[in-house]
C-alpha cells in the first residue's frame, strides 16, 4: 500500500512540472489573443474615424441646397467624451471624417431646426448641394441616397466610396431617427478662373 502512494506521489511529481508548463502556455495564449482582438479593434476604428493619407482637403465652410431653401454656415464639429459637439447656429463637419476634396466620405451634421436641416427632409435624389471651402472653392455634390437610420446605428454614417458627402440630422417623432442624405461629388469651381473640374 506505501508503495502504490508512493508511485502516485512519484507520478504526480513528475507530471506536476508538465501540466503547470501546460497551463502556463494556455494562459499566454489566451493572453495574447486578447491583445490581438484589442489591437485589430482599435485599427478597425481608426480606419473608420480618420483618412489613411496626410490631409490635403479643405475645411467646408458654407452649405447650400438650392432645391430645400438650405444655406447655413459650417464649422468645425466632432465628438468629445462620445458627446457630439453641437451648435444651435451652425451646421458642423465631423473632420475626422475627412476634409472635402480630399476624396474620402465628408459627414456634416446639424440640429433639425429652421436655419440648419430643419428641410432636410425636402431634400430628393438628383438635388444638388454645393459646398463652399475655406479655399473659396464651390464643390457640388449630386444626392444619390436618402435614409432613416437608428440613432445608434452610427456606422452607417461611415463610407468607403470616394468623394462622398454625408448629411445628418434629428428625424421622426422626439427625434427618434436619424435622416441621413448621401451626395457624390460632380465638379469642383476653382475661384481664380470660375473653370468647373467635372469628376
Amino acid at each position: 500500500m506505501a508503495r502504490k502512494r508512493s508511485r502516485k506521489t512519484n507520478n504526480l511529481r513528475r507530471q506536476l512540472p508538465i501540466i503547470l508548463l501546460v497551463f502556463g502556455i494556455t494562459l499566454f495564449f489566451l493572453g495574447t489573443a486578447s491583445h490581438i482582438q484589442i489591437y485589430i479593434n482599435s485599427v478597425r476604428l481608426s480606419q473608420k474615424e480618420a483618412p489613411q493619407e496626410i490631409p490635403t482637403g479643405e475645411d467646408p465652410r458654407l452649405i447650400v441646397i438650392p432645391s430645400s431653401g438650405i444655406k447655413a454656415n459650417v464649422k468645425q464639429g466632432g465628438i468629445v467624451n462620445r458627446e457630439w459637439i453641437l451648435s444651435d447656429k451652425d451646421a458642423l463637419y465631423l473632420p475626422s471624417s475627412g476634409k472635402i476634396g480630399e476624396g474620402y466620405n465628408t459627414i456634416i451634421y446639424a440640429h433639425n431646426r429652421e436655419n440648419l436641416f430643419k428641410n432636410l427632409k425636402k431634400v430628393k435624389k438628383d438635388d444638388l448641394i454645393l459646398i463652399l471651402s475655406n479655399k473659396d472653392r464651390t464643390f457640388t455634390y449630386k444626392v444619390y441616397s436618402i435614409e432613416d437610420i437608428n440613432p445608434r446605428d452610427v456606422d452607417k454614417l461611415y463610407s468607403s466610396e470616394k468623394d462622398i458627402l454625408t448629411l445628418f440630422t434629428c428625424d421622426g417623432w422626439f427625434d427618434r431617427e436619424r435622416l441621413l442624405v448621401r451626395a457624390k461629388l460632380i465638379n469642383v469651381t476653382i475661384p481664380s478662373t470660375k473653370a468647373p473640374m467635372s469628376f
